[in-house]
This record gives structure tokens, sequence and C-alpha cells, in this order.
């Protein structure tokens, strides 16, 4: 049975929270409503927002409306949920909704669903499906920390650098944490995760921020181009230059001292690195192009031996 899977976020984000999808379900994916074989735990996922399994499609209402009703469904407390993903398409959707409820056999519980059915009305397919997975959005909760950093990352991107390299059970380093926005969601997420800063007063913010979440203050001052250990992944979210000058040799400086201790990194860079990652000898595996006002995030997502196979 064929599935979707639904991109939340703004366009600007799209390329990241597919290369996320990709790194969750194994496949690479075009478009908000991505297709696959096969449904996909997205529960700790930052950017996908629900999985499900595809009862029927059609181009507009008519096409999909015929499809539901050839499948005689008959099912007790359910509950249909619609999406539109942009560019929106002006319909009236709690009709729909109406209308595919008549077509089912058994009442729906919108208070405690047992199943719960997902409705897309998008431009170029309208689906209807079961969710099999959705996004719980942990990331959320670190709004209330008592610190940020006017140029850090937001939680809901760490969530998918984190996903990006890691899973439960891994040890993830980050070597310029910052606050710790990093460091707390990989360690929300069952990762071993650990930060360096070489900023005292910032390491010191960020340890508080992960005491706040009840999390291990796993923090320490330190200069990335020192580090010594042995990761399974690392999240580098290098100075992007725009309030301090950054040394130009700090991106290899770093990234040379890490790729014999790492076996995967997700790397956020103010410009295109491209070229040095494959002088480091890096194999580049996923790659996206956050903006932003002024400021522009080259993501990529690397292996540190080059011809490796994807490791999920």
């Amino acid at each position: 049975m064929p599935c979707f899977h639904l991109l939340m976020g703004p366009n600007e984000e799209l390329e990241l929270a597919r290369a996320e999808l990709a790194a969750l379900a194994g496949h690479t994916y075009g478009g908000r409503v991505a297709t696959g074989p096969v449904a996909v735990d997205v529960t700790r996922s930052s950017y996908v927002r629900l999985s499900a399994e595809q009862l029927a499609s059609g181009r507009n209402w008519v096409q999909l409306g015929a499809a539901i009703a050839r499948l005689d469904l008959r099912c007790e407390d359910y509950q249909i949920e619609v999406f539109r993903p942009g560019p929106k398409v002006n319909v009236n959707a709690t009709r729909f909704q109406k209308s595919i409820a008549d077509l089912i056999s058994g009442r729906p519980n919108l208070d405690n669903p047992r199943i719960q059915f997902a409705l897309i009305i998008a431009q170029e397919m309208w689906r209807f499906g079961v969710i099999v997975s959705r996004s719980g959005q942990y990331w959320r909760s670190q709004a209330n920390r008592p610190y940020h950093c006017s140029h850090g990352l937001a939680s809901q991107m760490a969530r998918a650098l984190v996903n990006l390299v890691a899973a439960p059970g891994d040890t993830l380093l980050d070597p310029c944490c910052g606050s710790g926005t990093v460091v707390a969601e990989a360690l929300r997420d069952g990762i071993h995760a650990w930060g360096v800063e070489i900023n005292p007063a910032l390491a010191q913010q960020a340890a508080a921020n992960l005491r706040s979440l009840k999390l291990a203050a796993n923090i320490m001052v330190g200069d990335a181009r020192c580090i010594r250990g042995s990761f399974d992944a690392a999240v580098v979210d290098f100075p992007y230059g725009h309030s301090s000058p950054v040394e130009s040799s700090l991106y290899a400086d770093i990234l040379t001292n890490l790729r014999t201790q790492v076996d995967r990194m997700a790397l956020v860079c103010g410009c295109d690195q491209s070229r040095l990652l494959g002088q480091l000898g890096l194999t580049i595996r996923q790659q996206a192009l956050v903006t932003k006002g002024q400021l522009s995030r080259y993501i990529y997502s690397v292996s540190t031996k080059k011809g490796q196979q994807p490791w999920r």
C-alpha cells in the first residue's frame, strides 16, 4: 500500500525538511506531500508532520470521493483531519470532511478517536489515508528556556540537524554548542550528547538551559580544534562571521580535527563550503540551503569516509 508524508515549516526551510525526511525514510522525496512505498516513524521528526497509509487519491474531489466510496469503509471512533499544504486550494474543508464521513459506515469520535484519517487537499493531488505516525513536536518546549542566542539555531532546525546524522543510542558532539539547543534536542531523543563551547559565558548559559529542561548539563569549555574523543555523529554550527570576524582557516581546522573522531556530521556554514569538504575528503550525502533575511545557512550532511554507505 502506498504511503504519503506531510512536510511542515516555512518555504525557506523546505530543503532541510526534505533532507530530514530522506534521513528518516532512507529515500529522497520532493514536494510538501511526499509519497513512498512504506510509512515512516516520524514521532521525533521536526518538519515531517505525519506519515500515513494512502487509501485513495484523485486530482479533485470528484475523483477522490468516488475512490473513497469504492473502499466501502466501515469503522468506529474515527476522526478526519484536513491539511492544506501550500499553495492552498480555496475550498470549504468542513464540507469535504462531512462528505467523507457520509461515505464511512460507523460513528466518528472527535474527543478520543481510535483511527485518525488525513485528508490532504493540494493543487496537484487530493489524498486520503490512515495516519500511522505523527511528529511529537517536542522541540517546542525549548521556548521556555532562560537563555537564547540572537543568531543561534531555532530548536526546530536543531532537531532536524540531529535527525540527519544520529538516532537514539548514538553518541553525538556539538563542538560549537552556543546556548545548547542541539545538545538538548539530542539528549531528549535518547542520544548521548555533549557540547563544547569556547566562550565560558555561553557555556554557562547552555548548562543552565539544559538544567531548566531537566536534562544533564553535558557542557564543557573548550576549543573545537582541540577536542579529543570518539563519536558516532556531530552537529557543527560554525560561526558565520556576521557579528565578529572568523579566521579564514577556522572551518578547515575544526573539520580536520573532527574527521578522525566522528563518523557522520551535520554542518551549518555561512557560505558554500562544498569545495572545502571535498578537499578534506568528506563525502556530502545531503545538502540544503536555508535563507532568512540577510542570513543564509548552507547545511551539509557528510560522512568522514569516502564511499561509505548511508548509515541508516
